[in-house]
C-alpha cells in the first residue's frame, strides 16, 4: 500500500509503504543535502507499561545499544563512529525512538543495525546490572533537579488515574525490582514491525531505498500488540495544589491545565494560545511579567501534544523581592483575560506568523524533518482525525488549520480549559 501527498513543504515528496509484516516506511528524498538521517519509532513508551514495572520502555532504549547475537558489546556505536555518523535514541510517554546520520554514501548500515537489534536484541544479565545502576543514577539526577522534580509532580498530581501520571524516566522503587525477564518479555510484545514506523530522510532514490528495506526488515515477524492502555482520566473538579521544597537558587512555579490529545480539533488553538501567552517580547505574559512587573526570569506556555488528553504548562522563574503568590496571580489574570478580552487581529496574526515561521525553520534540517515526521505518525492517530488526516498527513494541515483560528476560537478554548478548576499548580521553594 503506498500514499503520496504534498500539500506542505514538510510533507512535499514523502512516500508512505506498509509491508506485509506490518512496517510502516515513511521515505522522503532531499538529493540537495548529502546526508541521510534514518530514524525508527516504537509505538510504546511510559503509557504502557504496567503497574509497579514503570521505567522500563527507558531502560530498553538504554539496553537497545548493548549488543545483538551479532553485534558485540560496543559495536553499534563503533560502525556509527568508523562510518562518521551518529546515533542516539530517546523515550517519551507515547513512544520510544533510535537515530542514525550518516553521509548518504554508507546509510544503509543504520538499516543493518535496527533490523539486527529490532529482534536479536541480547539481555545478558551482567549488563543489565550494570546498566540498571546507570539509569538509576539518570533517575537520581532528574530528581536531584530541581526543576525536574516539580514538573514530575504537577504531571502526577493531575493524572490521577491515567499513566500520564508517571514520569518517563519511572518511579526509583520500580526500576530497583525491575528484571533481565521483566525487560526481555517488554521487548518481545512490543519491538515489532507491525509496531514501528521506519523513517528515512536526505539524498536516497526511494525505490532502491524501498527494496534494501524490504531486504532487511521484510522476514521479521509481524507479533500480536499487548491491548492499549484504557484507562480514562476523569474530569477535574477543583484545584490542585503541590509544593517541591528543595534548595533553589529561586522560586518556580508550574501551572498545568488539563487539555485534549493532539487529534483533537481544538489542539490547533491551543498552539496559538501558548504563543499568544509567551512567544516573544509582545507577548501577554512577556509584558506583563517582564517588561510590567518585573518579577519573573523568564515565562514560558507550552501546549504538549499526545496521543492521550495531556497538559498545557505554563512555568515562570520568580525574581528575588518577588514571591509565587504573586507571579501566580498575575499568570491567571493573563490566562482569565485570554478569555474576557479576546485578542486583536493584529496580535493573532503575530501569534499565527511566529507559529508558523516556528514550525517551518525548526524543520529546515534533515533529522528534524525525519523526527516530526515520524512522532506524527506515530501520535496523531484515533477516530477524531478523518482518515485521510492521520498520521504525517496531519502535518500537512497543520498550518491552514493555525491560519484560521479565530479570536473566538481563543476565547472559548480559553473558557473550556484553562480555567482555574481544571489546572494544578506547583510550586518549587527551599526548605
Amino acid at each position: 500500500m503506498t500514499t503520496n501527498h504534498a500539500n506542505s513543504l514538510l510533507t512535499a515528496g514523502v512516500q508512505r509503504y506498509v509491508l506485509s509484516n506490518g512496517l510502516t516506511v515513511l521515505l522522503k528524498a532531499v538529493p540537495a543535502n548529502p546526508i541521510v538521517s534514518t530514524m525508527i519509532w516504537y509505538r510504546v513508551g511510559s503509557r504502557n507499561e504496567p503497574a509497579g514495572k514503570t521505567g522500563m520502555s527507558h531502560f530498553l532504549e538504554h539496553m537497545m545499544f548493548k549488543g545483538t547475537q551479532r553485534l558485540g558489546k560496543g559495536e553499534i556505536d563503533h560502525l556509527t563512529l568508523v562510518n562518521g555518523g551518529r546515533n542516539n535514541a530517546f523515550t517519551w510517554m507515547d513512544f520510544t525512538a533510535y537515530y542514525f546520520t550518516f553521509a548518504a554514501d554508507r546509510w544503509e548500515v543504520a538499516l543493518d543495525i535496527e533490523a539486527d537489534r529490532a529482534c536479536n536484541t541480547t539481555f545478558d544479565p551482567g549488563e543489565f546490572e550494570a546498566e540498571k545502576q546507570v539509569v538509576l543514577e539518570e533517575l537520581q539526577m532528574y530528581l536531584d533537579s530541581p526543576f525536574d522534580a516539580l514538573e514530575m509532580e504537577v504531571w502526577a498530581t493531575a493524572f490521577r488515574q491515567h499513566p500520564y501520571h508517571v514520569p518517563t524516566i519511572g518511579w526509583r522503587e520500580d526500576v530497583e525490582h525491575l528484571t533481565v525477564d521483566d525487560l526481555r518479555h517488554y521487548y518481545e510484545s512490543y519491538y515489532c514491525p507491525n509496531n514501528a514506523t521506519l523513517v528515512i530522510v536526505g539524498d536516497i532514490r526511494p525505490e532502491a531505498a524501498l527494496r534494501r528495506i524490504e531486504d532487511t526488515f521484510g522476514a521479521l515477524p509481524a507479533r500480536p500488540l499487548p491491548p492499549p492502555p484504557h484507562a480514562t482520566e476523569p474530569p477535574q473538579r477543583g484545584e490542585k495544589r503541590v509544593i517541591v521544597k528543595k534548595p533553589t537558587p529561586l522560586p518556580r512555579l508550574t501551572i498545568g491545565y488539563h487539555v485534549p490529545e493532539v487529534a483533537h480539533p481544538d489542539s490547533y488553538a491551543l498552539h496559538v494560545a501558548s504563543m499568544l501567552l509567551s512567544y516573544g517580547r509582545t507577548s501577554r505574559l512577556y509584558q506583563r511579567l517582564q517588561e510590567k512587573d518585573e518579577s519573573v526570569t523568564f515565562a514560558t506556555a507550552h501546549y504538549a501534544e499526545h496521543m492521550d488528553p495531556s497538559l498545557l504548562t505554563i512555568a515562570a522563574e520568580v525574581k528575588p523581592n518577588h514571591t509565587p503568590e504573586e507571579v501566580e496571580a498575575a499568570i491567571t489574570e493573563e490566562v482569565e483575560r485570554l478569555i474576557h478580552e479576546p485578542p486583536t487581529d493584529l496580535e493573532l496574526a503575530k501569534a499565527k506568523r511566529q507559529t508558523e515561521a516556528q514550525f517551518i525553520l525548526g524543520n529546515e534540517e534533515i533529522l528534524n524533518q525525519a523526527m516530526l515526521l515520524g512522532e506524527y505518525e506515530t501520535i496523531a492517530c484515533g477516530a477524531k482525525i478523518p482518515e485521510e488526516a492521520r498520521g504525517y498527513h496531519y502535518l500537512d494541515a497543520y498550518l491552514n488549520h493555525v491560519r484560521q483560528v479565530s479570536p473566538a476560537d481563543i476565547q472559548r478554548t480559553a473558557a473550556l480549559y484553562l480555567h482555574r478548576d481544571n489546572r494544578t499548580v506547583g510550586w518549587l521553594i527551599n526548605p
